[in-house]
């Protein structure tokens, strides 16, 4: 049974047609299905655990990215098939999956597609699928949620950019990879990556894969604030990591500390002082896009 777990918010209210375009599919191939709908935000944790608990061999995330975020940490490791039908604003795990931007045509080929096992990352013992992490791009998303009313989600990040300058300060925090020494930290951003994409569609790191066993972590060292409008272009195409302020660092685990931080996980953000990071190799069964 395919337990299908539906924002009804995500995707400007879509879903509801999704989810019965999914059900017909599913039953003219002899499948049953049991919807699951989130009621608030953070709900998609426990609907999933209670479509597991009610025996779904197979859950279907309906939404963006914040759903998938909240149905992760219960399905990595749980040895059930995690389908991802992206309809919401940025969708940017499913852009680096490879999945099409339809989410009709995502779910069958998913449902066409071949037995995979996919990376999560682990950040303080909770599992996570895309990119992590803080700086700059923190105080961005903040306030991108602010103007996704206005704004579709690319042209809403772009325009937080631009709207923060003014306030922008080097993130400060003491880093250590793969158990090495703690070492101190200024800069725009640093990102611990599983995915490539975040912020709708930039290209935070271009050679990141979520089935290698490892993070990438990107750097951007400080830089005056008026350069950072210049970047945009070249961010959004991952072009940063080559300049010589960008860096990419490969580490099965990151520990970053700093007083009150406020660290990203998938477009969420949380605060806490310090941030273990950790590669939960092969953590989540999927079924990938045939070639």
């Amino acid at each position: 049974m395919f337990g299908v777990i539906v924002n009804p918010v995500s995707g400007g209210g879509k879903n509801k047609a999704i989810a019965e375009k999914i059900e017909k599919i599913l039953s003219e191939r002899g499948e049953t299905m049991r919807l699951f709908p989130t009621e608030c935000e953070g709900d998609g944790d426990r609907q999933v655990r209670q479509a597991l608990e009610s025996g779904c061999d197979a859950v279907v995330c309906v939404g963006g990215d914040g759903t998938l975020s909240e149905i992760v940490d219960a399905m990595a490791n749980s040895q059930r098939t995690l389908y991802i039908v992206p309809s919401g604003t940025g969708n940017d795990f499913a852009r680096a999956f490879g999945l099409p931007k339809d989410p009709i045509d995502a779910f069958v080929a998913q449902l066409d597609g071949e037995e995979a096992f996919i990376d999560c990352g682990s950040l303080n013992g909770r599992a996570f699928i895309n990119v992590s992490g803080s700086g700059f791009d923190v105080e961005v998303l903040r306030k991108t949620e602010e103007l996704k009313a206005v704004y579709p989600g690319e042209k809403a990040y772009t325009k937080a950019v631009l709207a923060v300058l003014g306030s922008y300060k080097a993130f400060e925090s003491e880093i250590s990879v793969d158990g090495g020494a703690f070492r101190a930290y200024q800069g725009t951003i640093v990102e611990v990556a599983n995915g490539r994409y975040f912020g709708g569609g930039m290209l935070v790191a271009p050679k990141s894969s979520y089935m290698d066993g490892v993070f990438d972590v990107v750097l951007v060292d400080r830089v005056p604030r008026w350069i950072i409008p210049f970047m945009l272009p070249l961010f959004k195409l991952g072009l940063h990591i080559y300049l010589p302020i960008g860096h990419v660092i490969r580490a099965k685990e990151l520990v970053m500390r700093a007083k009150g931080m406020v660290i990203n996980i998938d477009g969420n953000l949380q605060q806490m002082d310090e941030a273990r990071y950790s590669v939960m190799r092969g953590a989540l069964r999927v079924r990938a896009v045939k070639k």
